[in-house]
């Protein structure tokens, strides 16, 4: 599988370009933690002194960047396993 057909390289990519939005324009506040409710229980409980999560200006910092990025990347790959494995499988069928 290509690296541009893996889930692995897309939601990191997507942690980026999130992050990007979030420094710029801050589009949208808080909306990867409505859609990943994992992401927002590490940040609870790993932002007790304000390391990840800029609560005065609603922006995610750079460490919170990079726990976002690394728990999409585990998910990418959590992701393309599975559909490796179904394929492998439904290869075998055959």
């Amino acid at each position: 599988m290509s690296l541009l057909k893996r889930f692995s390289f897309w939601l990191p990519a997507m942690a980026i370009i999130h992050y990007i939005f979030e420094l710029l324009w801050n589009p949208v506040k808080d909306i990867v933690f409505a859609f990943d409710p994992l992401l927002a229980g590490i940040f609870g409980v790993l932002n007790s002194h304000g390391f990840l999560y800029d609560n005065e200006h609603f922006k995610i910092l750079f460490p919170g960047f990079l726990v976002h990025f690394f728990l999409w990347l585990i998910y990418g790959a959590v992701i393309d396993y599975i559909i490796n494995v179904l394929f492998s499988l439904n290869r075998k069928d055959n």
